[in-house]
């Protein structure tokens, strides 16, 4: 007895400088599998967890002789395999000595995950819980050789080295999760260098051509920290503005923090901008900072600042003042100092007269306005914008050289109006590059087909003014017939309905002058613009009333210089 005690306290003391014999856990498990391979009839040493919420086994690492592998696997389990391991988890049972693993049982399912590790065959399973301070660490398990190959003894020696393996395991985990945060930060400062270093080094297609005015504002902003409130339709590439602004800011190289407005959900506004306590709603488990604190020292881009609900209009105004936050489920103030650069494509003066943005903050955001054109008045920078497309896709789909783009395919697009503007443009190119990647891209067979969308040269009439010039007159060949017929018989007005006799005039009908063709356009452009507050497109809007196409009011507007608000 005394010799087998003593045989017993060298096999530990063996085993513990080994697991202890090096600062790599990987290096000393490795070691440590090699001396109980002497001991054991084993083939390896696997750790894994039981979750009883998913009914499943996570597998966390393997070891074999001179090597060790992290494993992140789950293997489902049945509802009795799960019963049986719940009650091992909560004691019932100590060391399970597996003799065979039976078809669909858990030492079957557990080595037939690892069988691209480990060779899959009927073996001997020897299984005990990892505790450390009553916190389960996991299954050790000794995956067998054989069919019943442990023993009573082998399960003796087996207990013996819980508690040091419980250490080993706790350190494991632990460096498990540093080497997984570490990879994390690696992750996110790789890529924050790479968007520094793209942000440093941007070109931006169109700063000579189409956008030369809107760089030239642009540039008036280097090594300036003023707000600045960047106007633009949709799609025209307003993020890409605020970058070019954040590269020549004196904060270039401090946090530059982007929120899409109108991407978040009115009830989690206040909380993404502003932070929270733990504890402040139901599933605050922790406290976090909000986009204003992450952004402290550095920048701010709030995209889509039209679609910020009143309450978080009220919130925002106040940073902006006290330049200080408050996060919800607190009363303290934290300092910030953060520069504002916001962006909309909604008309900010017409909100404020339907009471839909606050007037104190516009003032706030309006400090430094920069306007980007639309791509439909900017056509000059359409080639280079496709070409740089085409590269990007062709780099991102691994295809050599770029595919063919026919010259009557450019003339086309660029008459095509763009109301989608540069992202349309762009999503056309993968679109057409997708459906043939080998060219030629005939990306204008991919448009609309309808005339109306395109824009004819100003120098001839175009389908725009046709249709408007067109509908005009059929409307006016309707009743001229009783304005002729009204003349003669010496009446002043008729009736719009019914036959023109005798009894069809009444004295309010007729207008009291006829005026030229294009006043009564501009007139019924200028009352539908009216009606819809300044909205050109969309449900409500002027060419809604109109019954023509956006694009088509569009154009006529620009001939007869008139301006939507």
């Amino acid at each position: 007895m005394t010799h087998s005690l003593e045989d017993n306290m060298d096999f530990l003391t063996e085993a513990m400088t080994r697991l202890n014999g090096s600062l790599d856990m990987k290096e000393s498990l490795v070691h440590t599998f090699d001396f109980l391979e002497k001991h054991f009839p084993i083939d390896a040493i696997s750790l894994h967890q039981y979750s009883n919420d998913l009914k499943s086994l996570n597998l966390l690492f393997l070891v074999q002789s001179g090597r060790f592998d992290f494993v992140e696997m789950s293997v489902p389990l049945s509802e009795t395999d799960a019963r049986s391991l719940f009650l091992h988890n909560a004691g019932v049972s100590g060391v399970i000595n597996t003799p065979n693993n039976r078809k669909e049982s858990v030492a079957s399912l557990h080595s037939n995950a690892l069988r691209s590790l480990v060779p899959f065959k009927e073996r001997g399973y020897l299984v005990c819980i990892l505790r450390s301070e009553e916190k389960i660490l996991g299954h050790l398990c000794l995956m067998g050789k054989h069919l019943g190959c442990f023993t009573r003894e082998h399960e003796q020696k087996f207990e013996l080295l819980l508690t040091p393996f419980a250490l080993a395991m706790s350190n494991l985990l632990q460096y498990k999760r540093t080497l997984e945060f570490q990879s994390k930060l690696r992750e996110e400062r790789d890529e924050l260098e790479k968007n520094l270093e793209s942000l440093r080094g941007r070109h931006v297609i169109g700063e000579r051509g189409g956008l030369k005015s809107t760089m030239d504002v642009v540039r008036q902003l280097e090594d300036r920290e003023l707000p600045a409130l960047i106007l633009g339709e949709t799609g025209v590439g307003k993020e890409l503005i605020a970058d070019a602004i954040q590269a020549i800011s004196p904060r270039q190289n401090k946090p530059f923090i982007k929120v899409n407005c109108g991407a978040i959900p009115e009830s989690l506004v206040d909380s993404e901008l502003f932070g929270y306590e733990k504890g402040a709603f139901t599933g605050a488990s922790v406290s976090r900072p909000g986009r204003f604190e992450q952004a402290n020292g550095g920048t701010l881009f709030l995209d889509e600042i039209g679609e910020l609900p009143l309450k978080a209009q009220v919130r925002l105004l106040r940073v902006l003042q006290n330049n200080e936050v408050e996060r919800i489920g607190s009363t303290k103030t934290i300092d910030i100092d953060v520069r504002v650069i916001a962006a909309t494509n909604r008309n900010l003066e017409l909100m404020m007269q339907k009471g839909d943005f606050r007037e104190d903050l516009y003032y706030r955001l309006y400090v430094f306005p920069i306007h980007v054109p639309p791509l439909r008045e900017r056509t000059q920078d359409i080639p280079a914008l496709i070409y740089s497309f085409m590269k990007r896709v062709c780099d991102e789909l691994g295809l050599d050289g770029l595919p063919q783009l026919p010259s009557k395919t450019v003339d086309r697009l660029l008459k095509y109006s763009w109301p989608g503007n540069v992202r349309e443009l762009e999503n056309l190119v993968k679109r057409g590059i997708t459906l043939s990647p080998q060219g030629p891209l005939y990306l204008e067979e991919l448009l609309p087909q309808d005339e109306g969308w395109y824009i004819a040269p100003e120098e001839s009439q175009s389908y725009f003014e046709k249709t408007i010039d067109a509908r005009v007159e059929a409307v006016l060949e309707q009743h001229l017939p009783k304005l002729h017929l009204a003349s003669k018989l010496g009446l002043s007005s008729f009736e719009h309905e019914g036959a023109p006799d005798d009894n069809s005039f009444s004295s309010s009908a007729l207008p009291p002058v006829i005026k030229p063709l294009d006043d009564t356009i501009r007139e019924a452009i200028q009352a539908a613009l009216v009606q819809a507050q300044g909205k050109i497109s969309g449900a409500g809007g002027a060419a809604e009333l109109l019954q023509l196409n956006p694009n088509t009011l569009r154009s006529k507007m620009r001939k007869m210089g008139i301006r939507a608000h």
